[in-house]
């Protein structure tokens, strides 16, 4: 059963790393074209918006309770799912459209909750206008990412892993070539301040049609999964009523969260927005660090989490309690085997990793403030990883009241620690790194989540013999910290010598830091006998073609 989940999440994260690398180039031309102050801001803002209703309004349901009553119909039902899949999509098509339409024609007051009382100054109208139009032609990515979702788990379910990792490359494609013609069309280093309609309309459908195309390229994989789908309409019958029950907690669930990312947001812009003179972290800034940490979340712990959930949903079922909290801490560990040395490498190499990202035309000017946001992001990405997987394990058993309850704390020691470090601590010293503290902030959200969580857990998956992270955690930190501390000394000699400059120097950089960071963080793993490091070292060395 291992064997199969490290399998189906070698696929799953084959296609998030092409992905993932084509969304870094996406972010890398936006910088350049559009800057990361306000002008980068209103725009990340605005094409955040449509995946954030989606699962404020629908996603939850989809991602969390669905899966598990899909693994279920197809396991007990005796036309393996048909009919209640083919109920189930119909149903969701039918409320995404409604959904969307309905936030469409709401786009002016879907802005106005994510704007800070900055951009409200009459002095600002035009960057308001401009944010309110690129809500508006954003909108519509709300129906295409419920419908990604809904196609994509329906194929998770049926054990199809790749393609729903697969397919996000076709949107950074379509998003990357909408940013190379706005290159190309507007004179880029001038900065202007606010966007023209044509800079509008080809940033904003641009990135639109890029999550329909990436859609489309999921389909043709639902029928060679074996399903079928033709549009059933009526839900007697197909046990919707238990799942909307569930689905209750799971609407509050990430309405927390919305909560959290409105304030967010409205903190980030503020922070660029400012008068102030002088460099500004503000939302470009922190998304962009936002989307580094989450590169081995992506590649890593969604892939392993997808393929884990199906099982545990199964065991669970079963009431074999021991085996999920086996298969849980098992998926944990191995998760965590790679997210801490990546962890480590972001706070040590954290400025010639964003230098690479954003260290071009427009975008070159706040990079030492990004970097800063980098590093106290990254520190919350080992405890966000231990969270996600205990969530995962209470929706295994259909528990989503407890996540939301827990997401209530984790909601509002986030708000907190970001409205006191902004508001108070910013306002006062006249600074607008508003994105460093944001960071800090959601890094000690994680933590608190964690120390809460597991105790609560426990009440559910009893501790068995396997099932511990504590103590292999710790061997891990300590190894990734002797090869990231190694690392920086390498490039300390080196700086003597070599003029590290420019993202050419910051790809040499990250190039001699990998190459002393990796073997030291493995050897010393060996020496401490972490056995999930050692498997990832095994694995990787057997497949190089080193003749013995």
């Amino acid at each position: 059963m291992a064997d199969r989940t490290l399998r189906s999440a070698a696929v799953m994260a084959a296609g998030t790393v092409l992905s993932r690398l084509l969304g870094f180039i996406r972010i890398a031309l936006l910088a350049a074209a559009i800057g990361t102050a306000l002008r980068g801001d209103i725009f990340t803002a605005a094409n955040t918006i449509p995946n954030s209703l989606y699962i404020l309004l629908a996603g939850g349901v989809f991602n969390t309770v669905l899966v598990p009553q899909l693994v279920r119909a197809i396991k007990n039902h005796s036309d393996g799912g048909q009919d209640f899949t083919n109920r189930i999509l119909t149903f969701g098509f039918v409320v995404l459209a409604i959904v969307t339409v309905a936030c469409v024609l709401l786009a002016p007051a879907i802005a106005e909750l994510y704007l800070p009382k900055e951009l409200h100054d009459p002095s600002r109208v035009t960057e308001k206008a401009n944010m309110i139009m690129f809500v508006r032609l954003c909108l519509p990515q709300i129906f295409f990412y419920g419908a990604f979702v809904l196609v994509g788990q329906v194929l998770n379910a049926r054990r199809r892993f790749g393609p729903m990792m697969w397919a996000p490359i076709a949107n950074n494609i379509v998003a990357c070539a909408s940013i190379v013609v706005f290159l190309l069309i507007y004179r880029v280093g001038d900065n202007p301040p606010t966007y023209s309609h044509g800079e509008e309309l080809l940033l904003g459908l641009g990135h639109t049609v890029g999550i329909a195309v990436q859609l489309l390229v999921l389909l043709p994989y639902l029928k060679a999964s074996g399903h079928t789908y033709r549009p059933k309409f009526g839900l007697r019958g197909t046990g919707l009523g238990h799942t909307a029950r569930l689905g209750i907690w799971t609407v509050l669930f990430v309405a927390v969260n919305q909560v959290t990312l409105v304030v967010v947001t409205q903190l980030a812009i503020a922070g660029s927005a400012s008068s102030d003179p002088g460099a500004k972290a503000g939302l470009f800034a922190y998304s962009t660090a936002m989307l580094i940490i989450l590169v081995p979340h992506g590649i890593v712990t969604v892939s392993l989490a997808t393929a884990a959930l199906p099982q545990m949903s199964a065991l669970a079922a079963d009431g074999d309690t021991a085996e999920v909290g086996r298969l849980s801490a098992r998926s944990i560990r191995q998760t965590l085997a790679i997210v801490v040395p990546a962890a480590a490498a972001m706070i040590a190499f954290a400025y010639p990793i964003v230098t690479i990202i954003a260290g071009y035309g427009s975008g070159k000017n706040n990079l030492t403030l990004m970097s800063y946001t980098l590093m106290t992001l990254a520190l919350g990405i080992v405890p966000f990883t231990v969270q996600y997987f205990q969530l995962r394990t209470f929706y295994a058993f259909e528990d989503t009241r407890t996540p939301f309850f827990l997401q209530c704390v984790i909601a509002a020691t986030n708000i907190a620690a970001a409205v006191i470090g902004v508001r108070v601590l910013l306002d006062q010293t006249h600074l607008r790194f508003s994105g460093v503290v944001l960071g800090g902030a959601y890094s000690l959200a994680y933590l608190v989540a964690v120390l809460i969580s597991r105790p609560v857990l426990r009440r559910r998956v009893p501790r068995v013999p396997g099932a511990g992270i504590g103590l292999p955690l710790l061997a891990m930190v300590i190894a990734a910290v002797a090869g990231a501390g190694a690392g920086r000394v390498a490039l300390w000699l080196l700086s003597l010598v070599i003029d590290w400059s420019g993202p050419l120097g910051a790809v040499l950089q990250l190039g001699v830091a990998a190459i002393v960071m990796l073997p030291v963080y493995a050897g010393v793993s060996r020496v401490l006998r972490i056995h999930e490091v050692n498997d990832v070292v095994s694995m990787v060395t057997s497949k190089l073609p080193i003749r013995r």
